[in-house]
């Protein structure tokens, strides 16, 4: 009896909250450069085939085991809006069944105040994202079909501050954020006292686009991993190409060998409907880091394991039915490659290359309940 009271209750409030939204929504006056009121839920699920394929050092190719089944993602909670004229906040939850590894924060990708102080100024304070540059960095992880090793690897959701200035345009906005190293990883708190030092550039030249970032990532206290990221985007209304390009160095030593280069290629037949290649090159053959790590264990870079080479390439589809644009089916087939050539001293067990072919298909439909509540209204 109490779990319902409490389930009808909990109901009743994000009725009243989404409407409530709705409302400020419609009262949003054009041009306010704050958050669009939203209170919304987005769901994906997949089924996923996965064949890997597995060459050891002194051995032939041998077929693994393959794997399927239906898989739920992603499940968020989205929550933004204007607090106060200029005074902004965005919430993203992610819904899961176990806490973080340290705390319950751990599972809260967003939850920030932005304060637009000028009209060519702003200031952010919160958890967000690591201003880092990239195209497929930016996108939002739902939407993120297959990915590569650095993305996945990457916990970029930080607590961070952070000033920008904006054109007068709004198209090009200038970022200087101070934030947790992600070498801190999961459940991160300022008393670790690693921090990362982020500038990012967001650039908008019509059908080109940028999303540029130079960041020094605190390791160990008083040594840093340097990145630089360069996002390029070609954008056209049926086409667009991006290229990322991220170098990482600890040190000059390490120039041009510890890289990875992104990119995808999108043909949008119709509004609703692209398909896509996508492919990515990953490496890490600095012979300083491969020796320091076969004599300590100690990563000097935690997105690329030293010694390795990956490569991943596929291709797939996106479509949303027109009478439900909020639904969207996917399907995408691409195969990773992982490559320990430069990885020494390998036994005759130990794993040389090995390839996973993966097949995918999956939909994702958001709940926006500030907008359903504002049709019934």
């Amino acid at each position: 009896m109490h779990l319902k009271r409490t389930i009808s209750c909990a109901l009743l409030l994000m009725a009243l909250a989404a409407t409530a939204l709705a409302q400020d929504t419609i009262r949003e006056k054009k041009g306010d450069f704050n958050l669009i009121n939203k209170l919304m839920l987005e769901v994906r699920a997949d089924l996923t085939f996965n064949q890997p394929v597995t060459t050891y050092a002194f051995e032939e190719n041998q077929l693994g085991e393959s794997s399927y089944g239906f898989q739920g993602r992603y499940f968020n909670l989205h929550m933004g809006g204007n607090l106060a004229p200029n005074l902004s906040y965005y919430f993203r939850q992610r819904i899961v069944a176990n806490p973080g590894s340290h705390t319950f924060f751990d599972n809260t990708d967003f939850l920030y105040l932005d304060y637009r102080f000028h009209k060519n100024w702003s200031a952010r304070i919160g958890k967000e994202a690591l201003a880092v540059g990239g195209f497929e960095y930016d996108a939002p992880p739902i939407d993120v079909l297959y990915f590569s090793y650095y993305w996945d690897n990457f916990y970029c959701f930080q607590l961070a501050g952070s000033i920008s200035f904006h054109s007068n345009n709004d198209k090009h906005h200038l970022t200087l954020q101070v934030g947790n190293s992600p070498y801190l990883h999961y459940g991160s708190t300022f008393k670790n006292s690693l921090l990362s030092y982020n500038l990012f550039w967001s650039g908008d030249f019509g059908h080109f686009k940028t999303l540029y970032s130079f960041n020094m990532f605190e390791r160990k206290k008083g040594t840093f991993m340097n990145y630089i990221a360069l996002g390029n985007k070609v954008d056209y209304e049926h086409f667009s190409i991006y290229l990322d390009l991220m170098h990482h160095a600890h040190s000059v030593n390490q120039l041009f060998k510890d890289f990875a280069v992104v990119g995808r290629a999108d043909a949008k037949i119709t509004p609703l409907a692209n398909v896509f290649v996508k492919a990515g090159y990953e490496q890490n053959l600095d012979q300083d880091e491969i020796a320091h790590f076969n004599a300590t264990g100690d990563l000097w870079d935690c997105l690329a394991l030293p010694g390795q080479q990956y490569i991943y390439y596929g291709i797939g589809f996106e479509w949303r039915p027109k009478r439900c644009p909020d639904v969207r089916l996917h399907g995408f087939v691409t195969d990773y490659i992982t490559n320990n050539d430069y990885v020494p001293y390998l036994q005759p067990a130990e794993v040389l290359n090995e390839h996973n072919v993966y097949a995918n298909v999956g939909v994702t439909w958001k709940i926006d309940i500030a907008k359903y509540f504002s049709k019934i209204r």
